[in-house]
């Protein structure tokens, strides 16, 4: 999608690591995509519970389900994971360009998709598995040939994303190792044992 037709229809916005872009059940107003940097969004339940859902990176548009949405609100929190320029565009001018430009239409229907597809594995992952099978899972996903990872995040990072207490986390790793299925050195992981052979995930 070329960018330089877009900018003109809107304003660039600037936020910093770890600022806050949009809160949860913020109404939608206008169309926002993601032009540099990163942005985390976090689902905060009533007790205080904070899920991290997905990444955004690059280009994409924020919450892009939910714009034209009876109840057009955002369903998380959307955090600057770095320092972030967001484009924002009013809805009714954004929806003009939708029905002229084929190449902008088929961009939203695609983000619109693919945003769907990352909240629909991550709600199989939350409530199919255990810790530790999620756990698992993890490491086949994202170990190479030689069965080895280094972790993206930090632990506390990661207990997020697995919606879970870190020291719960930390546990279900210090089994892993006693069990003899992994060896842990800070972020980097040998997995000696094929989970796959011995656990259903």
């Amino acid at each position: 999608m070329d960018l330089k037709k877009l900018l003109p229809c809107g304003r660039v916005i600037a936020f910093r690591k770890g600022e806050i872009v949009k809160h949860q059940d913020d109404p939608i107003e206008d169309v926002l995509i993601l032009l540099e940097g990163t942005l985390k969004t976090e689902h905060v339940s009533e007790n205080g519970k904070t899920l991290e859902v997905d990444e955004i990176k690059p280009v994409q548009i924020i919450a892009s389900g939910f714009i034209f949405s009876s109840e057009p609100r955002f369903p998380v929190n959307v955090v600057a994971g770095e320092n972030s320029k967001i484009l924002s565009i009013s809805k009714e001018v954004f929806l003009d360009l939708l029905m002229k430009d084929r190449e902008l239409l088929l961009f939203f229907l695609k983000d619109v998709s693919e945003h769907f597809r990352v909240v629909s594995e991550k709600l199989f992952f939350l409530t199919m598995k255990t810790l530790r099978e999620k756990v698992l899972n993890f490491l086949v996903r994202h170990m190479n040939e030689k069965r080895e990872l280094t972790l993206p995040v930090t632990l506390e990072e990661l207990s997020r994303l697995f919606g879970c207490a870190r020291p719960a986390l930390s546990r279900v790793f210090q089994e892993l190792e006693r069990e003899g299925y992994i060896e842990k050195h800070g972020r980097r992981i040998k997995v000696l044992k094929d989970p796959l052979e011995h656990d259903r995930i």
